[in-house]
């Protein structure tokens, strides 16, 4: 059994927790909470860009964060990162831009939780240890049979049991529903490289709030506190494998704290003047989000091929006009045609291009959580 997390206080709009000058602000369209300066009121989401930021009261630990890690990426390194990103993209949406996206760029610190426990219980498992087992191998080899010697390593399973009394720390958990999805558009932190919490480290950052509070998300730790079990008895049975392993125990002295991750946001908005969020991971400049073509400009583009094209059809059929009068104007002509109709072929291309680069983008995207 686990003892039940520390309680929860509920923050006033006009609080400011940890001594920061930060309040808590929500997102009416996402419901997503964030702490962050008062001079944000107004400004929009981090995460969805469809709602502007309201003040809201929001429950929440109020307990200092433990550690944070700190952004590493710098503003020339975010231009470069989006120049590479955009670069891709043939027939880009017109607001898709470098200067955009630089410009829209918002920095933010998401949670996880960081919980300790004592475990004391009874574990089994079977344990497996490595062993050497030599034999031979007929081969062909230059018109006869010949006997190679051979190595394999193989492993003995044997059945182990015991008793644990053991302390775990800074088991990591997700503090968010939508965590899977956040870690794969960052791809992975080192979380080695943290440091202590600081106000100052924060800046001008918003910080998100957790919406899988403690006593939510213990379901969620269980099984990691359960994995570092399981490290601790494989290492006290000297097993070099272990399978079925079950532990029945104790979880107490919870102590959960909070760990928060970098990262910038940015946007562009599609055809339809719908926001396209991009996510920067704030420590490895890893880049994740839709990166679309336009169908408009595609189609825009095409007509006005199609148009050049029209106009060689229409010289094509002056010229022939003309031929009678002027026989050169038919070999002219002849240019002239099977230029248009080359011409004509081409505005295929960026008419169909986006849509089909459109349909290969499957690349995560940010949780939608409107209503």
């Amino acid at each position: 059994m686990a003892e039940p997390a520390s309680h929860t206080e509920i923050l006033s709009e006009d609080q400011s927790p940890w001594g920061m000058d930060c309040q808590p602000f929500g997102c009416p369209h996402c419901h997503r909470v964030f702490l962050a300066n008062p001079s944000h009121l107004g400004v929009p989401c981090p995460l969805c860009r469809q709602g502007q930021l309201e003040p809201q009261p929001t429950r929440m630990r109020v307990t200092e964060p433990e550690k944070l890690l700190p952004f590493k990426i710098t503003q020339p390194q975010l231009q470069s990162i989006y120049e590479g990103f955009i670069s891709g993209v043939w027939i880009k949406p017109e607001d898709f831009t470098v200067d955009n996206l630089f410009q829209r760029t918002i920095p933010l610190f998401w949670p996880l939780w960081l919980v300790d426990s004592d475990v004391n219980g009874h574990w089994q498992m079977e344990a497996g240890f490595d062993y050497q087992v030599e034999s031979t191998k007929e081969v062909y080899v230059s018109g006869r049979w010949q006997s190679q010697r051979q190595i394999e390593t193989q492993a003995r399973w044997e059945p182990r049991l015991g008793e644990i009394t053991h302390h775990v720390d800074n088991i990591a958990v997700p503090a968010l529903e939508e965590h899977d999805n956040r870690h794969q558009m960052t791809g992975n932190y080192r979380l080695e490289n943290a440091k202590n919490f600081d106000p100052n480290l924060v800046a001008n950052a918003f910080l998100e709030v957790p919406n899988l509070l403690p006593e939510d998300a213990w379901p969620l730790a269980k099984p990691k506190v359960d994995q570092a079990a399981s490290e601790i008895c494989a290492k006290a049975a000297d097993a070099d494998h272990i399978r079925d392993f079950a532990l029945q125990a104790d979880y107490t002295k919870l102590h959960w704290t909070q760990f928060y991750l970098p990262l910038y946001t940015t946007c562009y908005k599609d055809d339809e003047g719908q926001p396209q969020i991009l996510i920067v991971n704030g420590v490895t400049g890893r880049i994740q989000g839709p990166r679309l073509a336009s169908q408009k400009r595609g189609l825009r583009i095409a007509g006005i091929i199609a148009i050049i094209a029209g106009v060689f059809l229409l010289l094509t059929l002056i010229g022939l006009l003309l031929t009678s009068l002027f026989p050169p104007a038919g070999i002219i002509s002849v240019l002239l045609g099977l230029l248009g109709f080359g011409t004509g072929i081409a505005a295929i291309v960026p008419a169909i291009w986006p849509g089909q680069w459109n349909r290969k983008q499957d690349a995560p995207r940010i949780t939608s959580r409107g209503v």
